[in-house]
């Protein structure tokens, strides 16, 4: 069977992995590069770096990057406020970028063009080829689920942002040939049983995220690129609403938080309790040096990577019912779930200090990923979609 030309468009280079889009788009790339020649387009507002730039043009035939500079971005954030547009589309877009991407794409024919987020759906909208877009999450029950959470102000913006956002996600259904995102809840939050957004899942690579024997350096592992606000987030109510009852009830407890673009003003919970591990190389080491995960996220939606990965790792996870909202994990079995500081706090003190029940978790959580989370399993589905 002679290979099938893939047109790729990413908002942003998908390297290093330290974002969830980043994540989704490399396993796909990798996976679809098998059999398919991919050119990709990717937007970015930095410098990629050569060497990241190299890992992922061994997997395509070629790259280009378009690069987004602040003063393209402000202008066409102004115009999208003017034209009603989700801000996110609007930093993302630009008029110039989008007739090269266009012009590169008519050249090469390919047989199916696939579209990565909102951001890019300008990019590719009218194009004459088969037309994929990647919703990836329901970014407009994202946006009303932080707007709960948010200052005056915020609220404003975000409720604002969650309209728009919804409008433009119907259209996008519209727009294009073929639709993805990331779970049954997401799509759930968007289209009704019958429309065109089929569910395409993330995956954790179960070989790469194997737990090592390990001496346990902390008891509680949060982890998550620490510049997306729901993570952001759920560390401020991990260091102010969680941590102050563990300590008053496990004064030895250690907290460590891993990810990269920590906040500034992170640093006045830094404490003898609570570590602030920045960026690492190499995560699994702070899976391996902890006994527990908590996800204490209240607002965001789609599927948390860190959780899969800490399950794959065999790590015992508390999380909340917005985490396990697309998981889908059974309580109990795969994860505990709490929904308030109380609740993180009791169930935190009971798996630390029982360990044949961390035991139990460790097994399944494991079972559960390695049955449910394949990335091969996922990409299948969603070669078949942009290629049927």
């Amino acid at each position: 069977m002679s290979r099938k030309k893939i047109a790729i468009v990413l908002s942003r280079f998908p390297y290093p992995l330290n974002k969830g889009d980043k994540l989704r788009a490399y396993h796909q790339i990798v996976f679809l590069a098998k059999q398919n020649d991919i050119f990709l387009y990717c937007l970015s507002d930095e410098k990629v770096n050569e060497n990241d730039f190299n890992e992922v043009k061994k997997w395509c035939v070629s790259v280009e990057i378009f690069e987004l500079n602040k003063t393209s971005i402000a202008w066409n954030l102004m115009n999208s406020f003017l034209k009603k547009l989700p801000a996110q589309v609007g930093y993302f877009f630009n008029a110039n970028i989008q007739k090269q991407i266009e012009a590169s794409i008519l050249k090469i024919k390919p047989d199916v063009v696939y579209g990565q987020l909102a951001r890019t759906a300008f990019y590719i909208k009218d194009l004459p080829f088969k037309s994929v877009i990647d919703f990836q999450d329901a970014f407009s029950t994202n946006y009303v689920r932080i707007a709960e959470n948010a200052t005056f102000l915020k609220q404003i913006f975000y409720k604002r942002e969650s309209n728009l956002m919804q409008s433009f996600e119907q259209k996008m259904l519209s727009w294009f040939d073929a639709s993805t995102i990331i779970s049954d809840f997401d799509k759930s939050q968007i289209a009704n049983e019958n429309e065109n957004l089929a569910v395409v899942s993330n995956g954790v690579d179960t070989h790469y995220f194997t737990a090592t024997p390990k001496e346990k350096k902390y008891d509680l592992l949060f982890c998550g690129n620490l510049s997306y606000l729901p993570n952001k987030n759920a560390v401020i109510f991990l260091c102010e609403k969680i941590a102050p009852l563990l300590i008053e009830k496990m004064p030895t407890i250690k907290i460590n938080i891993v990810g990269g673009n920590s906040a500034a003003d992170f640093k006045k919970y830094a404490s003898n309790h609570i570590h602030f591990a920045g960026w690492v190389e190499d995560v699994r080491t702070a899976y391996d040096e902890t006994k527990l995960f908590v996800a204490p996220l209240f607002t965001g939606a789609g599927l948390q990577n860190k959780l899969l990965e800490a399950m794959s790792m065999q790590v015992p996870c508390v999380v909340s019912s917005v985490t396990n909202a697309s998981l889908i994990a059974t309580e109990n079995k795969h994860v505990l779930i709490a929904n308030n500081e109380y609740e993180f706090v009791e169930k935190i003190i009971q798996l630390l200090k029982d360990e044949h029940l961390q035991d139990s978790f460790k097994v399944n959580a494991r079972i559960f990923v390695e049955e449910n989370y394949s990335w091969d399993k996922a990409n299948q589905i969603l070669e078949n979609i942009l290629l049927k």
